[in-house]
């Protein structure tokens, strides 16, 4: 018998937001554009950037501050202090990151279906990756035509102790809204992001996909379009 589900987590790019596969390489040019001339800099900060975020990744499985992680490990790298770093970062992500805007498409209907599942008494937290300050998040969420939804929890460079893929990340959202992980349901569109680190942190998983699940996975993942989950959810709550 299925497990009660009390909370669901919820990916951003590629699950609630269409995101053009664009967008990274894209995001790192303007990046190279606009910050490094900011930090007195001739070279480009991307590779910086890149290697910065992988080593926090990689170091980071509960225990400091992925932002304190990030900016102490860029200081390092590149000698510039991170106050300095930080001020710089957070007027970029203010003063130009929206106008990338163009590489983010809402899926239409998000918002009433969020809006569905929340009048079905569940949780609702956004464990979009926290390799973004929450300013780079809601700007992606007015792409994806979603923003000021309450949900009830979200992910965060600030605030999280561990990122995808560590199970560890998953079960901080589970402890932050103190619901035993075996009630969650993480649902996603990455099977080594979003599917198999919830699932190893004892959450359920719908995968939202559009090819065959793994043979490793058929019998442990849920399988459909998004809007499948409310309907999922709705015959889960007249069984019980």
């Amino acid at each position: 018998m299925e497990r009660t589900i009390l909370a669901l987590g919820l990916d951003l790019d590629g699950t609630l937001l269409r995101l053009s596969n664009q967008f990274i390489p894209k995001y790192l040019a303007d990046v190279d554009r606009w910050v490094a001339p900011r930090l007195l800099r001739s070279r480009t900060v991307s590779q910086d950037i890149m290697e910065t975020t992988a080593w926090v990744v990689s170091q980071n499985h509960g225990e400091g501050l992925l932002a304190d992680a990030f900016y102490e490990h860029f200081h390092q790298r590149t000698g510039v202090d991170s106050a300095t770093v930080k001020a710089v970062f957070e007027a970029y992500y203010r003063d130009r990151f929206p106008q990338l805007g163009y590489l983010g498409k809402p899926i239409p209907g998000m918002m009433g279906f969020l809006t569905q599942l929340q009048a079905l008494d569940v949780k609702l937290a956004l464990l979009t990756h926290p390799l973004f300050p929450l300013a780079a998040i809601e700007e992606r969420l007015r792409w994806a035509g979603i923003e000021g939804f309450p949900f009830d929890w979200v992910s965060c460079f600030e605030i999280v102790h561990a990122s995808k893929p560590h199970p560890a990340f998953y079960l901080e959202a589970a402890t932050r809204l103190d619901i035993s992980p075996h009630h969650w349901m993480m649902v996603g569109n990455d099977l080594d992001e979003d599917i198999r680190p919830a699932l190893a942190a004892g959450m359920q998983a719908w995968w939202v996909g559009d090819t065959g699940l793994h043979q490793d996975l058929r019998e442990q993942v849920l399988a459909g379009p998004i809007y499948e989950v409310l309907d999922y959810l709705t015959r889960m709550a007249d069984l019980d």
